[in-house]
């Protein structure tokens, strides 16, 4: 049985799109799962913040409309806030996230990222 890459993004963003698309091409089994329907609880978004070394700035969508219009870069709210907030809406997350099977956690899409954490997960 081949082991199950979970992809964490929206449906509608292109680059989710284009990385789950990308995965594929590389032949592994992907799970997708839209963190706008079913935003991740807490607990797994404080697994993505020890990947991304406690910086909340890299796992918040600082891009995105959401955080825009919310006028969110004013505001200076302790970790755990921030882990709330996005735990009530999936868009404040930066995206996609993948979590390999070994529980290796990349935050945003990058192809050579993407690349190497597979070659890892199938050296013997």
């Amino acid at each position: 049985m081949r082991s199950l890459y979970h992809l964490y993004g929206y449906r509608r963003c292109s680059t989710c799109r284009n990385a789950q698309a990308f995965l594929e091409r590389l032949g592994v089994d992907v799970s997708f799962h839209d963190i706008v329907e079913h935003p991740p609880d807490v607990s797994t978004l404080r697994t993505w913040l020890e990947a991304v070394r406690g910086d909340i700035q890299s796992l918040v969508n600082t891009r995105g409309e959401v955080y825009r219009r919310r006028g969110l870069k004013e505001v200076s709210w302790p970790v755990d806030t921030w882990l709330e907030e996005m735990h009530r809406d999936g868009k404040l997350i930066r995206r996609p996230v993948l979590v390999t099977p070994s529980g290796r956690v990349i935050v945003g899409f990058d192809e050579s990222a993407y690349r190497d954490a597979v070659t890892e997960e199938q050296a013997p």
